[in-house]
């Protein structure tokens, strides 16, 4: 397969993706609106705190999914936008087939949303049945901090981070013309997209979708991962960090029934991760312009 761009035409091949950054915005936009009003987008609020929603509920948490997903997944996804947007430009249809390649991506988290929510209801019976751990909720929080650090050195995100930061190697191997092979391939970066950072973004279940300092650290982790040179160096970092956020949640709830720290757990760990992410890549900083 030839990729190609067409020469003489789409100049404004940068529209599509101003108009992406235009839904980013405004995802961003509406999720603060939401959060300032009063946190009704945080998932517990949406779902009534019922252990199985109601088809209502379902569909306005899937509204607020979308919208999350929208802050902070399609900055992640520019690169290969904007790379696929030039080689479709001399295919037949190509506002079809960008349309194809959007729907695609967005569908593979639309499909997330009911594993995600029975998974969340499994937590909320358990929860529910066992007074033990009702008494200590921080263990969901640190339970999810400790497997989505666990996950950061799985061999599946390291594949799935390879696929998404090489967009034109993703692009010469499945692009093929028309709108449902752009399905196809939106599908096919979406998973890769899934397997990336669907343990991050599962963090925004325990802490709350409406916690807006963990969406900006979370969108900066995820971006910065699979868009930058020091994406493969902060990996592990984010991974021990979680880790270890999870683990000063665990130990004073598992102590003494809650934690002694004065502040929200979500907090707690957001400031813990913060610092341990930075300390090493602060550290190597400093080696390297040592040796420089």
């Amino acid at each position: 397969m030839t990729i190609r761009s067409d020469p003489g035409t789409e100049s404004p091949a940068r529209a599509p993706e101003t108009l992406l950054w235009v839904v980013v915005c405004t995802c961003w936009a509406v999720t603060v609106s939401l959060a300032v009003a009063g946190g009704h987008d945080d998932h517990d609020a949406v779902l009534g705190g019922s252990t199985w929603p109601s088809p209502a509920r379902l569909a306005a948490f899937a509204a607020v999914w979308l919208l999350m997903v929208g802050a902070m997944m399609l900055p992640t996804v520019t690169p290969l936008t904007r790379m696929f947007e030039m080689v479709s430009a001399r295919a037949p249809r190509p506002e079809a087939a960008r349309a194809g390649l959007y729907a695609g991506y967005l569908a593979v988290w639309v499909c997330f949303v009911p594993l995600a929510l029975i998974g969340d209801a499994g937590v909320h019976a358990l929860v529910g049945a066992w007074d033990w751990l009702a008494a200590r909720p921080e263990l969901v929080l640190a339970a999810t901090l400790i497997i989505a650090g666990a996950y950061q050195f799985s061999p599946l995100k390291d594949a799935c981070l390879t696929a998404c930061r090489n967009p034109m190697g993703f692009l010469w191997q499945h692009y093929r013309r028309g709108p449902w092979a752009a399905w196809m391939l939106g599908v096919r970066h979406g998973l890769s997209c899934l397997g990336c950072c669907w343990a991050l973004m599962l963090v925004m279940f325990a802490t709350g979708v409406g916690s807006l300092a963990w969406m900006l650290a979370l969108t900066g982790v995820m971006v910065i991962e699979k868009t930058s040179r020091l994406g493969p160096r902060l990996v592990a970092p984010v991974g021990i960090a979680l880790i270890v956020a999870g683990a000063v949640i665990a130990v004073p709830a598992m102590a003494h029934g809650g934690n002694d720290h004065g502040l929200a757990p979500g907090v707690v760990a957001l400031l813990v991760a913060l610092v341990v992410t930075a300390a090493p890549l602060a550290a190597s900083a400093v080696v390297r312009k040592m040796r420089s």
